[in-house]
């Protein structure tokens, strides 16, 4: 399956003024004339492509321009220490021992792994500050309860990091690399190990947060179907690889599949599992194959593998939702979908 480059505390949520009643899609009332909500309040029972209308200020029209324009603006700002952290590795500064490579894909090289991981996981501080601050909406990139759900997140992990951690294991021992090796054991090696277990999770949570969460939750403020939010950022998720046709093929499944499942279960907390568990047991491997993080031609043979994997997953974990939180099979988790095990 194709490596795809792909979480913070949960920060509360403000409490809103007193203002006349407009009753969300269940007739609950919500913003003017609704009681004021504590900072310990969970948000309005909607789905989570719909939480930025969960008061008059989140929910207007401009509100999501803004949310992109504060994100673009703030990543811009992060690039800056990374982009001197970089030079001053190509400088030799740090020692030749953390010197990146010009393409940052030497999977052994320690610079290159903290680079490639962290340039694209200082999306998720952006995306989540820009919700803040420009869509007056803290929280709900999160879920539907504005916060991450950490049952929810350990739970899906127990079931989904075995799995591929079998399945890319015996792939790799099964049909290995043709340039298989056993990599030098050493200080370097360690650190780039350390980086991976780190900053992988950041990254994968990352991508889902500005690939699935941002554009769900924009389209949702105009748009009542989560299928715009859903279909239309596929394209740039895909074109953001250098695969080809078979590797964009399963890259777009992939992404199709997270943001169902975003939508089905009511937050990013199983869309970042899936993701990590794919992209960590990847990058473990990664040092016994010198060429794994390069992008470029797939065996179409591979789409056997990780196009029922993907599936597979999706549909089982959409059963387990639906059952795990009482929702009919087409129908979204929303903040009044308790677990069962949880209920009073």
């Amino acid at each position: 399956m194709n490596t795809r480059m792909e979480i913070p505390a949960p920060p509360s949520l403000d409490p809103q003024p007193a203002l006349p009643a407009l009753p969300d899609q269940h007739g609950t009332p919500v913003g003017d004339g609704a009681p004021a909500r504590s900072h310990e309040e969970p948000l309005p029972p909607l789905p989570y492509h719909r939480l930025m209308r969960q008061t008059p200020a989140s929910s207007r029209w401009w509100r999501p321009l803004a949310v992109l324009g504060v994100a673009v603006g703030l990543y811009i700002a992060m690039l800056i220490p990374a982009l001197v952290l970089w030079i001053v590795g190509e400088a030799g500064t740090l020692g030749t021992a953390l010197m990146p490579t010009p393409d940052l894909l030497d999977p052994t090289n320690p610079m290159d792994i903290l680079l490639g991981l962290g340039l694209i996981a200082l999306m998720l501080p952006a995306a989540l500050l820009a919700t803040r601050w420009a869509g007056r909406a803290p929280g709900i990139l999160h879920s539907v309860r504005g916060r991450l759900r950490w049952g929810l997140l350990g739970r899906t992990t127990a079931i989904v990091l075995p799995i591929f951690a079998v399945v890319h294991g015996l792939g790799f021992v099964l049909d290995p690399p043709e340039d298989v090796r056993t990599p030098e054991l050493g200080t370097s090696l360690l650190m780039v190990y350390l980086i991976v277990v780190a900053l992988t999770p950041l990254q994968c949570a990352a991508e889902e947060y500005v690939f699935r969460g941002v554009p769900m939750q924009v389209f949702g403020t105009w748009l009542r179907s989560p299928l715009w939010g859903i279909l239309v950022p596929v394209p740039f998720f895909v074109l953001g690889h250098g695969y080809d046709w078979v590797g964009q093929i399963d890259l777009a499944v992939f992404a199709i599949c997270m943001g169902l499942l975003a939508w089905k279960s009511g937050g990013l907390e199983i869309p970042i599992v899936i993701h990590t568990a794919n992209n960590l047991t990847l990058f473990l491997l990664a040092p016994f194959s010198p060429s794994s993080l390069e992008q470029g031609a797939v065996d179409p043979v591979a789409l056997l593998l990780s196009l029922p994997l993907t599936l597979g997953l999706t549909a089982g974990l959409w059963v387990w939702v639906s059952r795990r939180h009482g929702v009919r099979f087409l129908e979204p988790v929303t903040r009044r979908d308790q677990p069962r095990a949880d209920r009073a």
